[in-house]
């Protein structure tokens, strides 16, 4: 019985050995580069399609206009806005190019409003911050003279820093 035993498990063994030495995998490979050259070819005639048709129907929407001459209508529905725009634009060129420096401002003037005010957000990070003066601070002056080697008003000074750290 044990022989029978063995004899079926290596027969069970020996089946998926053959299997898989039957299976070509080049040829898989093959296919599947095949059915992806397939793929890509076809997305790219539907995006050139679609291109083409875009522009056919932007050409088909000019010329009905042109023929019922409503592109000065659409002109004049869009001035308003233009206009603002380029008030708008024009003021927040001012106000950029007047926080740069003179020798900045005529090379910034012909940029992008978005590249100035990035420019103009750099240079104002880069600034240091000085501290806020108050009127009623003392000043913190920190003596490292020895004892002996300080002037009787340092001294004093001295003295009243400690007492009022103590308290």
């Amino acid at each position: 019985m044990n022989e029978e035993n063995q004899v079926t498990q290596e027969a069970q063994s020996e089946q998926p050995q053959s299997q898989e030495e039957s299976v070509d995998y080049k040829a898989l490979y093959l296919d599947e580069v095949q059915n992806a050259k397939k793929l890509r070819k076809r997305s790219q005639d539907a995006e050139s399609q679609l291109s083409a048709f875009t522009k056919k129907q932007e050409t088909q929407k000019v010329k009905q206009m042109q023929e019922k001459e409503q592109y000065k209508e659409l002109y004049e529905s869009v001035a308003p806005f233009k206009e603002k725009w380029e008030t708008y634009e024009s003021n927040r060129r001012e106000v950029l190019l007047s926080k740069l420096p003179e020798e900045d401002r005529k090379s910034m003037s012909n940029k992008d409003l978005d590249v100035l005010e990035y420019v103009v957000k750099i240079k104002e990070d880069s600034r240091p911050s000085n501290p806020q003066h108050q009127a009623s601070a003392p000043r913190n002056v920190n003596n490292n003279k020895p004892y002996s080697e300080m002037t009787e008003l340092e001294r004093r000074e001295w003295h009243k820093s400690l007492s009022k750290s103590n308290n």
